[in-house]
């Protein structure tokens, strides 16, 4: 079975956010907000980002089928959903996020600086209760006229997979670091021994997934 892949019911003509309620009501009430229209739905908020229809902004798809390079140069801005009311949120969350960026960064090849306001931020990470195990992440990327992405937003499940594939909290860290992949261009990775597999059976990024993230970033 398939851990990570395209949710088919996750398809909308603008980006469509799933996210606490408290993230959403700190976001409508700051100038600039990304949370042009907020409807609220049980735990989950539906929100659109108002810049999704500006111009060059692109429609959203489901990461995974292909890769991708970034439209600028230089650093990507990560914004990452600093608290959640969520059941099971704490603190490591927040951890793990660093962890994972270090790790794709320690490849070299890309930089990642976190930021304090997600308006700004190229990727962002929220955190989501609503998401099934088998598909505890999903990334949603938006592309350019040319082809190449403009802003990410990645949904992590706040509750670790059931997966036996390391402790609960190895498991939540390879479910981030995963999505993070996607986020910077990375696809699926037809090898097992790599995190970006569809089902991954490793819980770190390895160096298949680095050769082929450097292999993206320098190339033409």
């Amino acid at each position: 079975m398939r851990r990570y892949g395209t949710l088919r019911a996750l398809r909308i003509q603008v980006v469509v956010a799933a996210i606490s309620c408290c993230v959403v009501e700190s976001c409508a009430s700051t100038p600039q907000s990304i949370a042009a229209s907020p409807i609220q739905q049980g735990s989950v908020v539906m929100v659109t980002h108002g810049e999704a229809r500006t111009e060059g902004a692109g429609t959203a798809l489901s990461a995974g089928e292909r890769a991708y390079r970034w439209s600028h140069e230089g650093a990507l801005k990560l914004w990452v959903q600093p608290s959640s009311a969520l059941t099971g949120f704490t603190p490591r969350h927040l951890e793990l996020v660093d962890e994972a960026v270090y790790s794709w960064m320690h490849s070299g090849g890309t930089r990642i600086v976190q930021v304090s306001w997600a308006i700004e931020a190229d990727i962002r990470l929220y955190w989501s209760d609503r998401l099934p195990s088998t598909n505890p992440g999903v990334t949603m990327l938006y592309r350019n006229q040319s082809g190449r992405l403009t802003r990410a937003d990645i949904f992590v499940a706040v509750q670790p997979a059931p997966w036996a594939i390391g402790t609960p909290d190895r498991v939540l860290y390879t479910t981030i670091a995963h999505e993070i992949g996607h986020a910077l261009g990375l696809p699926h990775d037809p090898s097992a021994n790599a995190l970006m597999h569809p089902a991954p059976l490793v819980t770190t990024v390895t160096d298949e997934d680095i050769a082929r993230l450097n292999s993206i970033v320098r190339g033409p």
